[in-house]
């Protein structure tokens, strides 16, 4: 599937039913278009580490000037939309349950410890699931409630059920396993989605008329109501009939042009070779998805802390999880990790060539979107959770991009302190429009990372 160029606008259609009762009709009103700009949000997360030698640019003389690594090469297109952060640890990781792989992927994107239980690793530690809610699905509870879809997960031979398989979290203990076969999400997403003909004209929708009839009648009903309460509740029920009202009116509106997919074939979800076709096809239905708004949050996961898979396109044939345990200039190991690597860039970098392809008023979705990536472990063969390989791509409206930056400091008796992940954590939610000053375990937050300000 190749993308293609498409407006982006909301579908009332896409949603499975429509909520009238009172309670619920304030999320409604929220449905409407305004004249800001959509914000969207991604996490991403790739197995064992990186390369450093290949993943850290090259300093220039200031934050701005820096030469990509090895493994960047694939988004030079794309270099002012990069923020390289180094000097950041995932140190929520040091204590609680697991080993080193369980407590970094727990701790990613949730900020916190893991909980007790019986997911055992490769060193005979045993863990549960990340005892808290993971930063995309803490943005999608205040951006994801006026989409169909309040975010979707996604993952390319994430197949293991336990800690190292999962990065995003409804709750504690509560994680959602990701969409791995692209005909699923196809199915899910796009498969009963109503779209104009070729003349701009919506098809007849049966159940849009029905809708309207309800509305109808839920307004009918209020106006008979405010006669019969008091004033305070008059003023209320009247509150109520305008958002009845302002959902009638986007029901008659019509949509601006949205493409819908063909139907991907199904796939093998755990075939190494099916896994380059896979990964391209959710890239791809995710850019439209964010095109015509049916989500506007979502998580990317390929493999999973276990990693024992291989990439045959790629002539890479060596288990990852083993091949990352070898020394960082390892001549067999080295150049399969850094091949391995730079495929994933190359799919963020498809991508935002995807969504940059897309025009929203005066911008594209590209610019509007906000990816952050990192990994587990630092490096597979220290498992170290110190200086981690945060990239962060777009975020512009809210900080300064196409910078390499450090984000330690130097300390009154001239040791360093690295800056804390959950820091960064705060800060994509602030850059999301969630007004918060921590995340995950408070003793680790010093609030927004001052380094992106």
């Amino acid at each position: 599937m190749s993308a293609r160029r498409f407006d982006r606008r909301y579908f009332l259609r896409a949603a499975s039913g429509l909520a009238v009762a009172l309670p619920l009709l304030p999320s409604l009103r929220a449905r409407g278009q305004t004249a800001a700009p959509i914000r969207r949000f991604i996490t991403m997360y790739t197995p064992n580490g990186q390369i450093s030698s290949a993943w850290w640019p090259t300093a220039g003389a200031d934050a701005s000037t820096f030469t990509l690594g090895e493994i960047h090469a694939p988004l030079a297109a794309h270099q002012s939309r990069m923020t390289l952060l180094k000097g950041v640890d995932l140190d929520s990781a040091a204590g609680g349950p697991g080993g080193p792989h369980q407590r970094g992927i727990g701790t990613l994107f949730t900020g916190q410890q893991l909980q007790e239980g019986d997911f055992v690793d490769g060193c005979g530690s045993t863990a549960g699931w990340a005892n808290g809610i993971s930063v995309d699905q803490a943005i999608a509870a205040q951006i994801g409630r006026t989409t169909p879809y309040a975010s979707l997960e996604l993952g390319v031979r994430a197949t293991e059920n336990d800690v190292q398989g999962r990065i995003s979290y409804s709750a504690a203990g509560a994680p959602l396993p990701p969409i791995l076969q692209p005909v699923d999400l196809y199915n899910r997403i796009f498969k009963d989605l109503v779209v104009p003909d070729q003349n701009g004209q919506m098809p007849v929708d049966p159940m849009l008329a029905e809708r309207r009839s309800v509305l109808d009648t839920v307004g009918d009903q209020l106006l008979a109501l405010q006669t019969k309460v008091s004033t305070e509740d008059a003023q209320r029920l009247d509150a109520h009939l305008t958002l009845v009202r302002d959902v009638e009116r986007r029901l008659a509106q019509v949509p601006l042009t949205c493409s819908k997919p063909n139907a991907p074939a199904a796939l093998d979800p755990t075939s190494e070779n099916d896994m380059p076709t896979i990964a391209n096809l959710e890239i791809d239905l995710l850019s439209i998805a964010f095109a015509c708004d049916l989500a506007r949050v979502a998580s990317f996961e390929i493999s999973t802390g276990l990693n024992r898979i291989r990439y045959p396109w790629l002539n890479s044939m060596g288990e990852g999880h083993p091949l990352s345990h070898m020394s960082q200039e390892d001549t067999d190991a080295r150049p399969q990790l850094v091949a391995r690597a730079k495929w994933h860039a190359g799919l963020v970098a498809r991508l935002f060539d995807n969504l940059a392809s897309v025009s929203e008023g005066d911008s594209t979705i590209a610019d509007n979107t906000l990816l952050v990536w990192c990994s587990e472990v630092a490096e597979g063969n220290t498992h170290s959770h110190g200086n981690m390989p945060f990239l962060v791509m777009g975020g512009g409206w809210h900080m300064k991009t196409g910078r390499y930056l450090d984000c330690s400091t130097t300390l009154s008796d001239g040791k360093i302190k690295n800056s804390s992940h959950v820091d960064l954590l705060v800060t994509l939610q602030n850059a999301m429009g969630v007004e918060s000053q921590t995340f995950g375990l408070p003793e680790f937050c010093t609030g927004p990372l001052k380094a992106l300000a």
